[in-house]
């Protein structure tokens, strides 16, 4: 019984994981960052963040040079 309380909770953070993950990436694929947040549950949200984050940066030094 406990096997099993442990297992439906590691399932809800994971997947629950996999979801902010998604929604952090909101521009790109839903599917792919889904899986990422599901393979690597929790370092994948850090991974999100620092993607947008160098998008971001990207996109300012674009609007700088215009």
């Amino acid at each position: 019984m406990e096997n099993l309380v442990l297992l439906i909770v590691c399932s809800v953070l994971t997947v629950l994981s996999a979801l902010l993950t998604t929604y952090i990436a909101q521009e790109r694929s839903f599917w792919r960052w889904f899986l990422i947040g599901m393979v690597l549950p929790f370092v994948s949200i850090f991974v999100a963040m620092v993607v947008v984050y160098r998008d971001t940066k990207k996109e300012e030094e674009r609007a700088r040079r215009s």
